[in-house]
């Protein structure tokens, strides 16, 4: 006898027919043939997943991830990481952008040839926009492709030594402030419900970069300016994660982070994130003070969790020594913040050496390229939905024109694929992270993705060999 059940966490349009022990989707007479959107794909709903961050986990079976990408934007994909993936192309090209970035000269700097080309390869295969039109435009896109949202910033930063600087008068210090709160704002008000807004204290200017560096106690200006975007983050639901930056100014800005995150993050969910970068050995103790202190004073703690980006800017003796390292603090740290479990790599501060305290409130954004460490993470959040184990608010993010075959695979996975599916399913939550701006503001933040490109060249070949696949798929079907 076949029983028809109706499932709460899927939309009403469809349902399920269980017949034995298989279970096939159906839609009913109101279903569109579009996908599904809402769910994970489980291909075998007998077995146990792994849940070991030394598993591997193999690629989903189903169509090409990259096939949800138009032709221009895979064929400029390629033409880019061609390009990244070269020695003999890659150094000339971060030179002439490096002095792009760092010049002075108006030539350069308003030379409208320049700023075409530029706008028309590297800037639009990584920003979303000089206008808020073209940025709205881009978000857009992104959601109808089959992205969750959009993690949204201001392109405006800072790149600066170690040394002390000029600390510019009250009123220019007021100056910058505001125009930097008006471009934070200004992205907010672009973002919808349920979108990030990132930010870099950096791009408030020269007196801010010298109070981060002196680790002191944020002046009444950038004190005022940050509340006011809280409080409008706060009224249209939208999340905020403070960047990581040079390690200059990083323990500043996780002082004023956490302080941010003990008024705003009270109740169960977090408004505000700070950014921890897994390449620093120093991470897992950061992290483990911050959650102690999140635990004893009850608020939620917001994490992003990236591998880092100042590979190029800050000292080597900061990283760990092989990447094999960095691998393993990264997926070690994300295990035990789903699992809301110390474990080896993120044990307890020493405040609470000798015992294993209960852990805090988390909410989770994995900011990552590797494949293994996003496909490792879903096996757990898999298996904890399967199982009916509590779990953490969790997103997935990466840069907007860099690791396509991950978010695409990300899309892929909440899709219908063969109509085989698990009654307890959850569509993963995939955003990109892109910067609004002029070319100009862009500049810098171009420089330090095509650097970031350099010091993962085997990662950039990779992604060549992915998009030359699917390149040659598309082309031979002519």
């Amino acid at each position: 006898m076949k029983t028809l059940i109706r499932l709460p966490h899927i939309p009403s349009t469809w349902t399920v027919r269980t017949s034995n022990s298989s279970r096939y989707l159906h839609q009913s007479s109101r279903a569109s043939n579009s996908s599904l959107p809402g769910a994970i794909t489980l291909r075998n709903t007998t077995a146990q997943s792994p849940t070991s961050r030394n598993a591997t986990t193999p690629a989903p079976s189903g169509p090409p991830a990259l096939s949800l990408l138009d032709f221009p934007t895979l064929l400029r994909s390629y033409l880019i990481s061609a390009v990244s993936s070269s020695p003999l192309l890659l150094a000339p090209s971060l030179r002439f952008l490096s002095l792009l970035a760092h010049s002075t000269s108006p030539f350069l700097q308003h030379n409208r040839v320049l700023q075409y080309i530029l706008k028309k390869t590297l800037y639009k295969h990584f920003c979303a926009g000089e206008t808020p039109f073209e940025a709205q435009q881009t978000v857009a896109e992104l959601k109808r492709r089959g992205f969750r949202g959009a993690i949204l910033a201001y392109a405006k930063e800072i790149v600066f030594d170690e040394q002390p600087g000029i600390e510019n008068s009250p009123v220019e210090e007021a100056k910058d402030v505001e125009a930097w709160k008006k471009g934070v704002l200004e992205t907010i008000r672009l973002t919808e419900s349920e979108d990030y807004a990132a930010l870099k204290f950096s791009g408030a200017g020269h007196s801010i970069i010298q109070q981060l560096l002196r680790i002191s106690t944020p002046g009444p200006v950038i004190s005022e300016a940050v509340n006011e975007i809280c409080e409008y983050a706060k009224s249209k639901s939208v999340r905020l994660l403070f960047d990581a930056e040079q390690h200059a100014v990083q323990d500043g800005i996780d002082q004023w982070t956490l302080d941010l995150q003990r008024k705003y993050n009270r109740g169960n969910a977090a408004l505000v994130y700070g950014t921890y970068q897994a390449y620093l050995r120093s991470t897992p103790v950061t992290l483990a003070q911050h959650l102690t202190s999140a635990r004893r004073e009850g608020y939620t703690l917001g994490v992003k969790l990236v591998r880092g980006a100042y590979l190029a800017s800050d000292p080597r003796h900061l990283f760990w020594e092989a990447k094999t390292k960095t691998d393993r603090a990264y997926n070690g740290i994300a295990e035990s913040l789903m699992h809301r479990q110390w474990n080896d790599v993120l044990s307890p501060a020493e405040s609470d050496s000798g015992q294993q305290p209960a852990f805090p409130n988390v909410d989770l954004v994995l900011a990552t390229h590797n494949h293994e460490s996003v496909r490792k993470a879903t096996v757990i959040r898999r298996e904890q939905i399967r199982t009916g184990k509590e779990h953490i608010r969790l997103a997935y993010a990466q840069l907007m024109g860099m690791a396509d075959e991950v978010s695409c695979e990300l899309i892929l996975a909440g899709q219908r694929s063969h109509g085989v599916w698990e009654e307890k399913t959850e569509k993963p939550q995939a955003y990109k992270y892109l910067v609004w701006g002029t070319v100009e503001e862009c500049l810098k933040y171009l420089l330090r993705r095509a650097e970031e490109n350099r010091d993962a060249l085997a990662r950039a070949k990779e992604g060549r060999t992915t998009l030359g696949k699917e390149l040659r798929r598309r082309l031979l079907r002519l």
